[in-house]
């Protein structure tokens, strides 16, 4: 009787946990390959694999296999099965592209070449393959095909390529791929801009030569700044101010010339002009410039006394307002004939001045010698009227 309870018991521990005695650990998963061979193929490994001696017999709670999805990189389920207590698969390899360029970079060509540049890098060493990475380029928004390039390496993963190109707006995306997985990096699609900066003024107005002759009413300020390629778009940001550390901004955006009034008599005033193209590209170290106003002026006169009309030069006729108002300079000959007529409206009170040419009212230029200003000043029912002589030396 106890032989057969002992063989009734021994039974069901076999029936309910059959590993625990008739189970071997195999230790080596290439005997194992053959049992997940249908799976999508790629590097395994195995903790506790045990392998069932009596098909007959199953397990009383199989296991899920898992396994990495080499295309989404997610984790799945595949199955159940009563041969594995844990499976863990991974893609033989995967790629990725760093981009070190950002968005929009800006390469201003007269001082840098055309140069882009990418690192490699892979998760599991495996090398890049012989015909990558590649670069792909063209005008942004031309619906032009890409060109197709292959960059250089550099050292160690980092690659580029230096581009010979026009100027402009381009996008661009890099591809890589390596000998062990059979996919394609593409990185996402970037830009890159190929400009010059402005150059130097071409005009100014006023400037330094005219240090210290200047109206406190009204100064007209005026420049042509060179562009860095011919179909840029210039911006201009002018900064005025008493002290040359500290300007206020005026944001013109595509004007070039300003005009200030009610200045402070007999003050040094600095200016300056910031150039920048349609990128944000700026004219490097923009001159600072200076000028004296005027202080009261007890009568009409003009500087420089004698000019040259034959050398492009201009006299400049200073006059004082009492108050807002008119005036009207007229010019005479020698012999008293009438030459020229000059109105001049809107006048504010201060200091103001007038240039002039040195040419009648025909555009004929003046014969060396002396001539008459006469200015009538009309200001709150007011007429008040001033000379000066002015000498033409040719």
């Amino acid at each position: 009787m106890k032989k057969y309870i002992c063989l009734s018991f021994t039974f069901f521990i076999i029936f309910l946990q059959p590993h625990k005695l008739l189970a071997i650990n195999t230790g080596d998963s290439s005997n194992s390959q053959e049992l997940y061979q249908n799976i999508n193929p790629g590097s395994f490994g195995h903790q506790n694999v045990w392998l069932n001696l009596d098909s007959n017999i199953g397990y009383i709670a199989p296991n899920e296999i898992l396994y990495n999805n080499p295309s989404t990189n997610e984790v799945e389920e595949v199955a159940e099965s009563p041969y594995f207590d844990y499976f863990d698969y991974m893609p033989d390899t995967k790629s990725d592209l760093l981009i070190l360029e950002p968005d929009n970079k800006i390469i201003i060509k007269n001082e840098s070449q055309t140069i882009l540049q990418t690192e490699y890098f892979d998760f599991y060493g495996n090398e890049i393959a012989d015909d990558y990475p590649k670069i792909y380029y063209r005008i942004k928004n031309s619906g032009d095909a890409f060109i197709e390039i292959k960059m250089d390496k550099s050292s160690g993963n980092l690659f580029s390529k230096n581009l010979d190109v026009v100027y402009g707006e381009y996008e661009y995306y890099c591809t890589a791929s390596n000998n062990n997985y059979p996919g394609i990096y593409r990185s996402p699609i970037r830009a890159f801009i190929v400009t010059e900066r402005p150059h130097s003024f071409l005009n100014l107005n006023p400037n330094t030569q005219n240090d210290g002759a200047n109206s406190n009413t009204s100064i007209s300020f005026s420049w042509t700044a060179a562009k860095g390629v011919e179909s840029d778009i210039l911006s201009y940001r002018f900064y005025m101010g008493t002290d040359i550390n500290n300007f206020e901004e005026n944001n013109l955006n595509i004007s070039n010339y300003c005009t200030i009034n009610n200045l402070q008599p007999r003050t040094r005033y600095y200016w300056k002009v910031e150039v920048s193209n349609q990128y944000g590209v700026e004219l490097l170290n923009p001159e600072v410039f200076s000028f004296i106003t005027l202080g009261e002026i007890s009568r009409v006169y003009n500087a420089p006394n004698p000019f040259n009309p034959q050398k492009g030069e201009n006299t400049r006729i200073f006059f004082e307002m009492p108050q807002n108002g008119s005036a009207q300079l007229d010019i005479y000959s020698e012999y008293g004939d009438k030459i020229k007529t000059i109105s001049l409206n809107n006048l504010l009170q201060g200091s103001n001045e007038i240039s002039y040419d040195g040419r009648d009212a025909n555009g004929k230029m003046l014969y060396n010698g002396t001539y008459l200003c006469v200015l009538k000043k009309k200001y709150a029912g007011q007429t008040k009227t001033e000379k000066c002589r002015l000498l033409i030396i040719k």
